[in-house]
């Protein structure tokens, strides 16, 4: 930010001298080059370095500050800069560095980009701004020519993917700055008759000029690509814009776009026989079988094999494949955009083409040899834009085509229409990937390409119906074992799936299951083996968007909850302390990832979507979530609107109910009294409670008694107070929607005065929320039956229990006796007398007031209603209490003053005998007796010091009168209580000793092995490190931050590591220094990295005194420092993933340093 400040401020500087200059020499056009940057060649070398700063502000997480460095790069260019002044390719290479959603209809920048790219920014720049202008739209309309007319260096016109990798990246920045600049004074048919003249001739053009071919494909689909992005955000801006001249440019440019897009399909039309046959003649190669083999791979691939995913074919193949696919994925998005924009055009042919290219497909011969696997591979790449026009609700005419061709092609009568597609698909596709010929890379490509067109297969249906398609009576789209083997292939493979693969898996298997819904209520397949009730054995990424997906369509459909109250139980008990450091960048780059999540997440909450995507507690909170909103349809049974949705919301929360009312009494962890406090079994509790918390509304008085019962069997149980307390807000909702209960249940259940003191406060806190939550029609009436039982309890001997319900009936005397207080005493009846001289104790007496202060605000803003929803339980308390979003009781905090009130007596009393020690040491008594006293100290010391003790003195009333005694006659026992007082003390000092003594040690002991993480920045991962490097006994941490350490997610995870493996402050610019310092010291320096010379972690030796350094968590270790490093170990991979979490990582490595220490 600095140095954008600085950039932006040396640009004021230059435009003020430039201005100064020019008004000096009026007549004069050129500038004196000390006076500014005149030179081009400086320009160009600017805006090299402006975009350098660009590009490294993108690694910033705050929007806030990237938005700022842009601005300020932006004002700095609009400076110095004419955008004529510059060649087209550096001002579009500049401009594409700039985040969309700053440039973008809505974007902060977008004004000053436009009025940038319209001139220089400023009348007084120069002379030639609005020929400057129309300098630079006539240089962006002759991109087209001079982009196709760059011939390849390579003499046999090959190519290969970084070539068309480059070649797209060119036309995608040309297409959005095309559509930045456009005004609409702006000519727009230099373009257009360019596309109409030349792309005949260059689409009818030999084999000899192939890449030109490919190179007009990629000008035309990024213009479509980006006319469509540009039509979507005006239009998203304008449903958000308030302001009459912000909508009034959503209409102008929504005008211009759709001029604009109205003459490009007359001429894409005009193309489209044309674009059809190139398409065919290029996917000759897919099913001809003939393919030329020679030894040259591309360039892509030789010598970066350990790199990203590259196609293991001969150089001449991979530009064969790499035109079909190109010419394919072009002709695809070119039909689509067509047809929404003209949704009568006539597109048969290019329709024909899309119906025979899958069915050629999806029946090509086996693989024998991996070449031919590669040139499969390749066809279904191009198969997913085929699927997408198939499968597109702009067709309509999809499903009648399919229905035609099954009759032909389908000797089973009634067969169901998509099972002949999906075998034919299935078959091919998972036989190519079993035949073993690809490489491990490839294959997960062709996994991610297998789940995209699954995708696309199981919408047909969906979109079919939206356009009118019905099926006849008793058929379906898919047959019921056709579905099973697809929920199987699916549920098998989610665990592993790969980064790009999980949402389109997640959302067919979402479509999946709505199909079995509207099939047949009987076909319903089971999901429960997604989730498991292990903590840890599912990924956190797949516990949460199952829960996003399944939640979001069990909303949509009630009726089928009925068949899944195992996989929601299995949610609502999900728990994991791991977080998904990627998921949240995932969100934020992957435009499909954000569209997914808002369009399941706009029945749920939207503020609990957005608070807990990416935390430990999302499967939870869409689970509460599901049946908050479910109760308000649940309500409506009755009424006159209520429909079928409506009962089956209602009759499946009741089921769930009992469901977990069952579970919490009668399983064997829910139903244990002993447990530890933050354990697996307290967190299983609570979190079941919740969420019957939340299910309250569902009960109804068919089910009310056996929810009573329940609720009786787990109250009367032993359970810590962060479980009582759902158990009381829940049983509370319950007496409040059923007053007849009190009178039946709850008064008899207060007078058993011999129940457990524990559930007895429960009944208690119960009771008075019962008296002060009701409404007015009752609430006199529980009254006077339920406020009677309370005041024995006032005198009860159970410390805790008396003065929690002291608490509680000043509560209720305060609100409902308001006048308890006034009139004369001699007049009022006995009963109100006693009530008059309570309230006065309990709010008067000094230890009760310092009672209630303690208190303050908790029972006045505690609401069982509220404390029973989803924000009650998870939004309103997340910041109180780390574990499982808990707060403190009412118990809880009773009990703490109780305890902090007897410890304070504590300290009063040991004060106390302090101070009598002493007097007692002044007193002129015998000095025989201070001899004895002596004498007895030296016999008895070494005799007994290093006895066992238990540092607590509880004086009874006989104690106290030995005491009294010993003050006044010096007896012998007074001498013999403070002997031991004195040895006590030693023998502490000698414990205290000792505890150095084993630390100091433990010091000594620790591996000489240092992990170095001042690059990484997400927290799970260094506090796993902590840990690691801790149970490991490694020497230290190092990190950017020391001060991380305070943060409660890190504390979290790493369970108070922090505490005893010593984190060393290195920040990221002081890592080299800190390594060469480490070197002179004897530390061998190793980094954790895969480079062409990397060592495998099981044939490497690990010197004695090692410093680890591991790279950032996606780019992983920078140059500069690779070069100063002894060596670089990697970890064998086997798996289709092609990396390890960073921490996982760096455990594994100190796990073999450690073996190889222990061996020696």
């Amino acid at each position: 930010m600095a140095l954008a400040e600085c950039i932006a401020l040396a640009a004021r500087g230059i435009e003020a001298n430039i201005q100064a200059s020019t008004k000096s020499s009026k007549g004069t056009d050129l500038v004196d080059s000390d006076s500014g940057v005149a030179n081009q060649t400086d320009k160009k070398e600017l805006l090299d370095i402006f975009r350098y700063v660009v590009e490294s502000s993108k690694q910033h997480f705050n929007p806030s500050y990237r938005l700022q460095v842009c601005s300020k790069i932006l004002e700095a260019a609009v400076s110095v800069v004419c955008t004529y002044d510059i060649p087209l390719e550096i001002l579009l290479l500049f401009l594409s560095a700039f985040p969309r959603e700053f440039t973008d209809y809505g974007g902060q920048l977008r004004t000053a980009m436009k009025r940038w790219l319209s001139g220089c920014g400023d009348k007084d720049c120069c002379a030639n701004c609005c020929s400057n202008e129309i300098k630079l739209w006539e240089s962006l309309c002759d991109f087209p020519k001079s982009f196709l007319s760059n011939h390849l260096s390579n003499a046999s016109l090959n190519y290969d993917d970084e070539d068309l990798n480059a070649w797209e990246f060119e036309a995608n920045r040309w297409a959005r700055v095309l559509l930045l600049a456009i005004k609409k004074e702006h000519p727009f048919e230099p373009i257009l008759t360019f596309l109409e003249s030349s792309g005949a001739d260059i689409l009818n053009q030999g084999q000899d000029t192939k890449y030109v071919t490919v190179k007009f494909s990629i000008l035309a689909l990024s213009l479509v690509l980006e006319l469509h992005k540009t039509k979507e955000r005006a239009i998203e801006y304008g449903n958000k814009a308030r302001t009459d001249v912000a909508s009034s440019e959503i209409v102008d440019g929504l005008s211009l776009m759709e001029g604009i897009s109205e003459k490009l399909v007359d001429k894409f039309l005009y193309l489209l026989d044309d674009l059809v046959q190139v398409a065919n003649q290029a996917c000759c190669i897919f099913w001809s079988g003939v393919v030329t083999e020679d030894s040259t791979l591309p360039g892509a691939v030789k010598g970066k094999l350990g790199g990203p995913s590259q196609r293991r074919l001969s150089i001449s193949a991979t530009t064969a494949v790499l035109k079909a696919v190109i010419s394919v994925k072009a002709l695809s998005f070119i039909l689509l955009w067509c047809k929404q924009i003209r949704s009568d055009a006539t597109l048969k042919s290019a329709f024909i083409f899309m119906w025979q290219f899958f069915w050629r497909s999806t029946r090509s011969l086996s693989s024998c040899s991996e070449t031919q696997a590669e040139i499969h591979l390749a066809a279904y790449e191009a198969l997913v834009f085929v699927l997408r026009v198939l499968a597109s609700a702009c067709f309509p005419g999809s499903m009648y085509l399919i229905e035609e061709n099954e009759k032909m092609i389908s000797d089973i009568e009634g067969r169901p229409l998509l099972d002949s597609m999906f075998g034919a698909f299935f078959q091919n596709i998972n036989d190519l990937l079993g035949a073993g010929v690809l490489a491990r890379t490839r294959r997960a490509v062709l996994l991610d390409i297998k789940w995209a067109c699954l995708e696309s297969l199981l919408s047909i249906p969906s979109h079919t119906l939206q356009n009118g398609f019905h099926l006849e009576e008793n058929s379906a789209s898919f047959s019921e074992s056709t579905l099973k083997c697809i929920f199987s292939d699916l549920v098998e493979s989610l665990e592993n799936a790969g980064e790009s693969s999980v949402l389109p898996m997640l959302r067919s298997l979402r479509m999946l299951i709505e199909l079995v819904s509207n099939v047949k209520s009987n076909a319903v397949v089971s999901i429960s083996n997604i989730i498991d009730t292990e903590e840890g054995t599912k990924s956190p990424r797949t516990i949460r968007l199952a829960a996003l997906h399944l939640t979001g369509l069990w909303l949509l459909n009630p009726r089928i909850i009925k068949f899944y109250l195992k996989e929601l139980k299995l949610l609502s008990l999900y728990g994991s302390v791991a977080f998904d450091e990627d998921f949240e960048a995932e969100l934020a780059d992957n435009n499909d990832a954000r569209l997914e999540v808002s369009v399941l997440a706009r029945s749920p909450d939207q503020e609990l979507t957005e608070a807990f995507i990416n935390t430990e507690l999302y499967a939870r909170v869409s689970v509460a979530v599901l049946f908050y909103k479910l109760a308000d349809k649940a309500r409506m049974v009755g009424a006159p609107n209520e429909d079928a949705d409506c009962i089956a919301a209602l009759e499946s929360g009741k089921s769930f109910l009992l469901e977990l009312l069952d579970s919490a009494v009668n399983d064997k962890d829910l139903a244990k009294e002993l447990y530890k406090k933050y354990s697996a079994i307290h967190r299983r509790k609570i979190r079941v409670w919740q969420i019957i918390c939340v299910l309250s509304p569902f009960v109804d008085e068919d089910i009310v008694g056996k929810v009573v019962d329940y609720l009786y069997i787990s109250l009367h149980r032993n359970n810590l107070p962060a479980v009582r307390q759902y158990l009381e807000t829940f049983a509370i909702n319950i007496y409040l929607k059923f007053p007849i209960l009190v009178q039946e249940k709850l008064v008899l259940i207060l007078r058993d005065y011999d129940m457990r003191p524990q559930a007895l406060s429960s009944y208690v806190f119960i009771a008075a929320n019962v008296i002060l939550n009701s409404s007015k029609d009752v609430q006199s009436r529980h009254l006077d039956e339920l406020f009677p039982p309370l005041v024995p309890l006032l005198t009860s001997h159970h410390h805790s229990l008396r003065g929690f319900t002291q608490l509680l009936a000043y509560q209720i005397l305060h609100k409902l006796f308001p006048l308890l207080d006034s009139g004369s005493s001699e007049t009022l009846p006995l009963e109100k007398r006693c009530l008059v001289d309570l309230k006065t104790y309990l709010a008067k007496n000094s230890d009760c007031a310092r009672l209630r202060a303690s208190m303050a605000g908790y029972l006045d803003a505690y609401n069982p209603v509220s404390s029973a929803t989803p924000a009650g339980i998870f939004v309103n308390r997340v910041e109180e209490g780390d574990f499982e979003c808990v707060p403190t009781s009412l118990m809880e905090q009773v009990l703490n003053f109780l305890n902090d009130a007897r410890e304070d007596l504590r300290c009063s009393m040991a004060k106390d005998v302090v101070t009598i020690r002493n007097e007692t040491l002044k007193f002129d008594g015998d000095n025989n007796q201070l001899e004895h006293f002596a004498n007895g100290m030296k016999g008895n010391q070494l005799e007994d010091i290093a006895s066992d003790f238990q540092k607590k003195i509880t004086v009874t009333k006989h104690d106290k009168g030995h005491i009294e005694a010993g003050l006044l006659y010096g007896n012998e026992e007074t001498y013999r209580k403070m002997t031991e007082l004195e040895r006590d003390d030693l023998l502490l000092d000698n414990l205290l000793q000792s505890r150095r003594s084993s630390l100091s040690r433990l010091k000594e002991s620790r591996q000489h092995f240092i992990f170095v993480a001042s690059l990484l920045d997400r927290i799970p991962n260094l506090a796993g490190l902590a840990r690691t490097c801790e149970v490991f006994r490694g020497s230290g941490l190092a990190v950017a931050d020391a001060n991380i350490i305070n943060d409660k997610q890190f504390q979290l995870i790493s369970v108070t590591a922090e505490k005893w493996v010593p984190i060393i402050e290195v920040p990221v610019d002081s890592i080299k220094a800190y390594l060469q310092k480490k070197k002179r010291e004897g530390f061998s320096i190793l980094g954790l990295e895969q480079t062409a010379n990397s060592i495998p972690l099981d044939k490497y030796s690990f010197p004695k005194d090692t410093v680890l350094v591991l790279g950032r968590e996606k780019e992983g270790i920078p140059v500069d420092i690779i070069h100063i490093l002894d060596a670089c170990i990697e970890i064998p991979q086997f798996g289709v993933i092609r990396s390890l979490n960073v921490h996982v990582s760096g455990a594994i490595a100190l796990w073999e340093y450690t073996r190889q220490q222990k061996c020696q």
